[in-house]
C-alpha cells in the first residue's frame, strides 16, 4: 500500500463497485477538521515512518498474527 497506493486501491474500489478518483491519492491535502489521535497522521503522504514499530512487541503479537493468517503479512 505505501509503496504503491493506486495499484492497491483500484482493485479494493472495483470491488466494492466504486469509482477511482485521483483525489484518494491527496487525502492529505484536504482542509477539513479531523478529532480523532491520527490527526497529524491524516494531514501527511502515505510513508514508511511506522512500517517497524510492531517488531518490539513481535513476540505478544504471535497469536494475533495466527489469527489474521495471510492478513498479517
Amino acid at each position: 500500500m505505501v509503496a504503491d497506493p493506486e495499484a492497491e486501491l483500484r482493485p479494493a474500489l472495483a470491488y466494492l463497485g466504486l469509482k477511482w478518483d485521483p483525489a484518494l491519492l491527496d487525502f492529505h491535502k484536504l482542509d477539513r477538521v479531523v478529532r480523532t489521535p491520527s490527526s497529524e497522521q491524516v494531514r501527511r503522504p502515505l510513508n514508511r515512518d511506522g512500517m517497524d514499530v510492531w517488531k518490539p512487541y513481535a513476540e505478544w503479537l504471535g497469536p494475533l498474527r495466527d489469527t489474521l493468517g495471510r492478513l498479517a503479512r
